[in-house]
């Protein structure tokens, strides 16, 4: 298997394979960048209703360049839904390439964030995946080389 495809695997109905690098252009991936501080306002919400054509086309290809060079992540609920655990299921375990294995609750785990983009470049070295808890707690230290998740 492909070092950057993981699986999210255990006491569910299905197993789901992860493939990180296509992420960057899925619409639910969140910045990490601003993710974890104050809500700010979005861009889209500035953005004059009627404007030049050349100002749109600028702030496209704007959009677009911070896409490919920002640091995301993407929630793990959407995969943990998916998989659609078993009823009997309670806890979703983290598993690193040295068979760490890191564990939380499956509702805890569902606001797991699975980073998979740091400026602009696929996490290589340290990844596939970094796991960051929901609530922000371990921003400045997340869970590294995440090969594999498991439910309980």
């Amino acid at each position: 298997m492909d070092a950057h495809i993981l699986t999210l695997s255990g006491n569910t109905k299905f197993t789901i394979t992860l493939d990180p690098t296509v992420w960057i252009f899925d619409n639910r991936k969140v910045d990490l960048d601003t993710y974890f501080h104050e809500e700010s306002i979005s861009e889209e919400n500035n953005e004059p209703e009627f404007g030049p054509r050349r100002w749109q086309t600028n702030q496209i290809r704007t959009k677009k360049e911070a896409s490919i060079e920002g640091s995301y992540g993407m929630k793990l609920s959407p995969f943990i839904d998916n998989a659609e655990p078993s009823a009997g299921a309670t806890t979703i375990t983290a598993v690193t390439k040295d068979g760490e294995e890191h564990q939380s609750s499956l509702d805890v785990g569902k606001d797991w964030i699975a980073c998979f983009s740091e400026d602009g470049k696929a996490i290589k070295e340290t990844g596939p995946l970094h796991i960051y808890f929901g609530d922000g707690s371990n921003q400045h230290a997340p869970i590294t080389h995440v090969t594999a998740l498991r439910i309980d």
